[in-house]
């Protein structure tokens, strides 16, 4: 089995920890405030962007080095991190759905509902949290069966 490099996922998982404290910041403005901001909004994509890309990077370099599987899709990393038990079903379902807000950003700027997107940084971000304490926990785990 590969070994896991946890530089890399420690350097994602920051990378992670830091796009959640922005739309946090963000997410505690006034609805007015924010949708009047271009600067603020463009910055909110950014790191949406930023967040889901690094998570996916972490499950599937889970994917490949534990599960030894390599999923079609972003979406399909998190349901094989699930079915390996590293994360909860309803959890990877409800990532798999942040990824395709993610190809909406990337794909379909003029798409965006920026009152949408605000209403999910200020109620959805708590499954980031969740993900990055099971990957913690994997870690932990990983670490203490090496010793």
């Amino acid at each position: 089995m590969a070994r896991l490099d946890v530089a890399r996922l420690n350097d994602r998982m920051a990378d992670l920890r830091e796009s959640l404290e922005a739309l946090r910041e963000y997410a505690r403005w006034d609805e007015e405030r924010f949708l009047a901001s271009i600067e603020a909004i463009r910055a909110a994509r950014y790191c949406f962007i930023v967040m889901v890309e690094a998570a996916t990077d972490i499950a599937t370099h889970i994917c490949a080095c534990l599960l030894r599987k390599a999923p079609g899709s972003y979406a399909e990393s998190f349901a094989l991190l699930a079915e390996g038990g590293i994360i909860e079903p309803g959890l990877a379902r409800r990532l798999g759905r942040m990824t395709g807000f993610r190809n909406l950003l990337v794909h379909g700027y003029n798409k965006v509902d920026n009152r949408r997107m605000l209403e999910i940084m200020r109620s959805d971000l708590a499954d980031l949290d969740a993900f990055l304490e099971a990957i913690a926990a994997l870690l932990a785990r990983s670490r203490s069966e090496a010793e």
